[in-house]
């Protein structure tokens, strides 16, 4: 009689452990939410250099009362990179944004002569991977490295900005 009765406490216990869940609310809403970050540059001639820009997912202020509860991120089409403030005579060559986790998730950009944005399928596509990776890393960070080489001095700040526009899901 004393093995059922203390059989049976645990099997509630063990009911009542399980049967808590988690604490996410069943009705949670997708949210759109935007993060911005850019790059300054300011090279000389020559030079071949690298940056590094960390997304986080508290980056995207619509998402403060949710951090815990994201599920997946889907990018928008109105997310887009940008180069501005291109000086007449300055050049970068070989540009290519690279998830530092993983060298192999990269985007090239053409050379860079002039002010322009990037916001085709290619573009799109590369920046979903830096929401994929917010979603998916336990630290919910995504560092984007940036490789160029200046062909001419730029000693006015050329600024590239990644302008990131996402629907998430709980």
């Amino acid at each position: 009689m004393k093995k059922l009765y203390t059989l049976s406490a645990l099997l509630f216990l063990s009911f009542m452990l399980f049967s808590c869940g988690d604490d996410k609310p069943s009705d949670l809403p997708d949210v759109n939410s935007t993060a911005k970050k850019s790059y300054t540059i300011i090279a000389a001639a020559g030079s071949t250099t690298s940056q590094d820009l960390i997304f986080t997912l508290e980056d995207f202020t619509a998402l403060k009362d949710y951090l815990k509860y994201v599920e997946s991120g889907a990018i928008q089409n109105s997310s887009y990179i940008e180069v501005k403030g291109v000086p007449e005579d300055a050049e970068l060559t070989n540009v290519k944004l690279s998830l530092k986790s993983d060298s192999k998730k990269n985007i090239v950009l053409p050379n860079i002569n002039s002010n322009i944005k990037f916001d085709e399928l290619p573009h799109l596509t590369f920046m979903q991977l830096i929401i994929n990776e917010l979603v998916n890393s336990n630290r919910n960070t995504s560092i984007v490295k940036l490789e160029y080489k200046a062909n001419s001095d730029i000693t006015s700040p050329l600024t590239i900005t990644i302008y990131l526009n996402s629907r998430f899901s709980f």
